[in-house]
């Protein structure tokens, strides 16, 4: 188990333009609010393409570009978790003025993102001499978006670490009008997938090349200029991603299987109430996401300068607003939740009040989880966090399937929720109450030390 150290910062250099020690809460504020704005936008781009596509597509082709296109959501970690490491370090090395340092972790960074791009188009490039038909065309379409994207998502990442998200978020809006107008266009000319494929991942990576683009003009200290190793450079990025990687896929196991848990314990029906009960879930998390998310690099230029009074005030702070909003849109979701999914889906999936009931402490708990975690994130402790989730997450599997016997799908849901309140939360606040009691004794210490 590691944690930041709390340092004294260097003295500055004249070109760093490092992140500000204060207004920390406007700058979360911001970042949040663009964050949701973009949700919002990207929620309204769905209701418009959907059956637009469907229309001119029909089922079996709009089928297939739905498969391709829900390949996009693995643009967040088929980086094997280098973006998540920058924001971290990046942001820790700003807050000290050590540019030297966050150069070194952006162009390592860039180096292994654009070898493992190479390997996965070098992958890509034999599947096409060995011929794959049309529908392994479209899914290759996809996969190349995929690596082309891999070097360029950092950029989102440099600007979080920034504190800066509402950039990133401006430029994922980008990305969803572009996306929005050309595939509109593209129902006028074209029935063919493999276009509106294209046209989602061109979207993708037109919109992180813009931003990578803006981030390396308007932070010119921060461009790469070459290391003394880069290889040990590329090394250590890769090394730090590979942990917030294996903390990503371990804790999404944790329910991203729902739906074939549904599917095996109890068929069919179950799953389609699965398949929608867990979209209404998942879009609340992502709301919630874009709502936290700027706490995290907030707390790691928090933690390298040492302030750890600004960084109560936050976990507190920051629970209590999550927590509110998911208490109050889980309030909604109680009340007019049975008659909006039947009209939303035109039938009755029998979506009753147990699940619900299921639906809503699962948000609630999320919430309650997402800030500490956050914070744990910002101190580099992912180890823990993975041990963790190697206990939470068999534990949820083995209650799944005992409670949907018992529940439906309901136990399936609620296995995930004991899992939170008993083992994920309370570890993080034994965690989190761990360091602050190290750094309050290191902070007695050195004021012991400058009094001899």
């Amino acid at each position: 188990m590691t944690g930041v150290v709390v340092a004294e910062s260097a003295p500055p250099s004249a070109d760093v333009k490092s992140i500000p020690a204060t207004g920390r809460g406007k700058r979360i504020v911001f970042s949040a609010s663009a964050g949701v704005f973009q949700r919002l936008a990207q929620a309204a781009s769905t209701l418009l393409i959907m059956p637009l596509l469907l229309k001119v597509l029909g089922p079996a082709r709009f089928g297939v570009w739905g498969a391709a296109a829900s390949l996009a959501w693995l643009a967040g970690i088929v980086d094997l978790g280098m973006g998540a490491a920058l924001v971290t370090a990046v942001a820790n090395a700003t807050a000290l003025h050590r540019e030297d340092d966050a150069r070194r972790y952006i162009t390592g960074a860039l180096l292994a993102g654009s070898g493992l791009a190479a390997l996965i188009l070098i992958l890509a490039t034999a599947a096409v001499l060995a011929g794959v038909p049309q529908a392994g065309g479209t899914y290759l379409i996809a996969i190349i978006g995929l690596a082309l994207n891999i070097p360029l998502s950092g950029a989102s990442s440099l600007w979080t670490a920034l504190q800066k998200g509402y950039v990133s978020g401006f430029w994922e809006l980008v990305q969803t009008l572009l996306t929005t107008v050309a595939l509109v266009v593209a129902t006028l000319v074209s029935t063919d997938v493999r276009v509106y494929v294209a046209i989602v991942y061109c979207g993708l990576v037109l919109a992180n090349v813009g931003s990578l683009a803006h981030f390396l003009l308007r932070h010119p200290e921060l461009r790469p200029r070459g290391v003394d190793h880069p290889r040990k450079a590329a090394q250590s990025v890769a090394g730090m991603g590979m942990m917030y990687f294996a903390l990503g896929v371990v804790g999404g196991l944790s329910y991203l299987l729902d739906n074939v848990f549904a599917l095996e314990l109890l068929g069919p029906e179950a799953s389609a109430r699965m398949t929608v009960a867990l979209r209404i879930c998942l879009t609340a998390l992502g709301i919630l996401a874009v709502i936290a998310h700027p706490l995290w690099p907030a707390f790691a230029e928090a933690a390298a300068r040492g302030d750890k009074r600004w960084i109560r005030r936050g976990l507190v702070r920051g629970s209590m607003l999550l927590v509110a909003v998911a208490v109050l849109g889980s309030m909604v979701l109680l009340a007019a939740g049975g008659p909006f999914l039947r009209w939303w889906m035109r039938a009755d999936l029998g979506i009753g009040r147990n699940l619900l009931w299921a639906m809503a402490v699962w948000i609630v708990m999320l919430a309650v989880a997402r800030v500490p975690l956050l914070l744990l994130n910002a101190l580099s402790v992912v180890r823990f966090q993975v041990l963790v989730c190697l206990i939470a997450t068999p534990t949820a599997i083995a209650l799944k399937v005992f409670l949907a016997d018992r529940l439906g799908v309901a136990g399936i849901l609620w296995a995930t929720t004991v899992s939170l309140v008993f083992i994920t939360v309370p570890a993080a606040g034994w965690r989190i109450g761990r360091w602050m009691k190290s750094v309050r004794q290191e902070s007695q210490r050195l004021g012991c030390d400058s009094v001899g």
